[in-house]
């Protein structure tokens, strides 16, 4: 049976492993490092990623971030400059990770076309397969939650 996320869900969405190591770049608003996190899964209106706890770093439902780059599975860079409003936080003490599921805002007609060709990318790979449940699902699994 479908759960609420699943309801919802207007786009085709791709899961990626751990070890293939998609990355992205995040900056947040008034700070000039990057955040590097880990692309979970990827559609054409968001993406769910991990990055590393930092004691300085608190996120949570409605904060936004700027994505910067993408690199998609031939390890391109794809630039992106676009708002994204974090919709989940998964964020235990315990473990060395947050999670995050992200939405894009005005996304220009040229990134969502690197975009759709990064998730044709990751479909037609025989290792990739298509997302059945939604990352904060997965996220809660691997953590043990």
């Amino acid at each position: 049976m479908a759960n609420e996320w699943e309801k919802q869900r207007k786009h085709k969405r791709v899961f990626f492993s751990k070890q293939q190591g998609l990355t992205a770049l995040f900056a947040l608003p008034g700070i000039r490092s990057t955040i590097p996190v880990k692309i979970m899964d990827l559609s054409m209106g968001g993406l769910g990623c991990v990055l590393t706890r930092h004691p300085n770093l608190r996120f949570k439902e409605g904060d936004q971030l700027t994505l910067l780059e993408l690199h998609d599975l031939e390890r391109r860079r794809i630039p992106a400059d676009i708002p994204v409003e974090i919709r989940w936080v998964i964020d235990m003490e315990r473990f060395q990770s947050i999670g995050l599921g992200c939405r894009f805002s005005d996304t220009p007609p040229e990134l969502k076309k690197s975009l759709q060709a990064f998730i044709e990318q990751g479909l037609s790979r025989d290792e990739i397969k298509p997302q059945n449940s939604d990352s904060k699902d997965f996220v809660k699994r691997s953590a043990g939650g």
